[in-house]
């Protein structure tokens, strides 16, 4: 039998974490590991009154700081594989995110303990929102974007039957314990943006499999709108984080060293259109990104 835990990791956005709880709450028997980044609206009394709504097991952590959605999630994973209740699969979940009533049913037939399973996430307005890649590039030389062929907009987007893909978002997988017994938990240094990827690549390295389940359902409730234009905190993590999966994952040397061409032509770029805090932000993100001990740049952690 399935033991799951829930890692749910929330941030100042207790009116989607409701939805997102009640969302679970449908989903059958579970414990929980909300992971709160030090929220200051009333997410702890949102807590409370769904752990006193279920008879399910609720550990609530005030981390009293913000870790970013890479440094909860580790955090969360690290205290469910510690339980002595031996769980089988840790769920991970953003606060955005609702779940449809019967998203784990339809995970739980192709349950194993080799793959992670991804279900199809949809917009507010039901549109496919499904940005998970097909293919991972990181072999070829001149190109921009390593992700390549997602979901969205592609022959996968009306799949009936389950797919393969080379990358998870943290909203909604269902990963096995023994993907985390043999590659560890999520790298807390990513912050945000790319640290599912970066778990990802390592699974796929490991031989395990990730498999897009399209008849279980969920939706998103706000759209994803990272950054590409450097001109804020999330913009250096943007491209920080983009220059480290290179570093990291490049199958040859030329795409190992590309973040430094990349830079090159962001920063001109922004030299062109006078955007000097750019030229910053890329100069600090390049530095740190590809830096051995991958630091982060305390002046942008919000």
């Amino acid at each position: 039998m399935n033991n799951i835990a829930v890692i749910l990791v929330t941030f100042n956005r207790s009116d989607m974490l409701k939805q997102n709880l009640n969302s679970l709450k449908e989903q059958g028997s579970l414990t929980y590991f909300i992971i709160d980044n030090n929220s200051s609206d009333n997410t702890e009394l949102i807590v409370k009154e769904f752990s006193n709504s279920i008879s399910d097991n609720v550990y609530y952590y005030n981390m009293q700081a913000n870790l970013g959605g890479a440094g909860g999630f580790a955090y969360g994973c690290e205290k469910a594989l510690a339980d002595n209740e031996n769980f089988t699969h840790l769920w991970l979940s953003d606060d955005d995110v609702i779940f449809h009533i019967d998203c784990l049913k339809q995970l739980n037939p192709h349950i194993d303990q080799r793959t992670i399973l991804q279900p199809m996430r949809y917009s507010i307005d039901s549109r496919n929102a499904e940005a998970s890649a097909t293919v991972i590039d990181l072999d070829t030389i001149c190109i921009l974007n390593h992700k390549r062929n997602s979901v969205m907009g592609t022959e996968f987007e009306n799949a009936i039957k389950p797919f393969d893909i080379q990358n998870i978002p943290f909203e909604g997988p269902l990963i096995p314990r023994s993907v985390f017994e043999k590659i560890g938990i999520p790298d807390a240094r990513y912050f945000i943006f790319s640290d599912d990827l970066d778990f990802s690549l390592r699974a796929l390295r490991n031989d395990f499999e990730i498999k897009c389940i399209p008849n279980a359902k969920m939706t998103r409730l706000r759209p994803s709108e990272p950054n590409y234009k450097p001109t804020d905190w999330k913009s250096y993590f943007v491209y920080r984080n983009f220059f480290r999966i290179h570093k990291e994952f490049g199958n040859n040397w030329f795409v190992q060293h590309r973040p430094y061409l990349l830079a090159l032509l962001i920063i001109v770029y922004c030299f062109f259109t006078g955007n000097w805090e750019g030229i910053i932000i890329v100069f600090n993100a390049l530095n740190d990104g590809m830096s051995s001990e991958f630091k982060i740049n305390d002046k942008y952690i919000p």
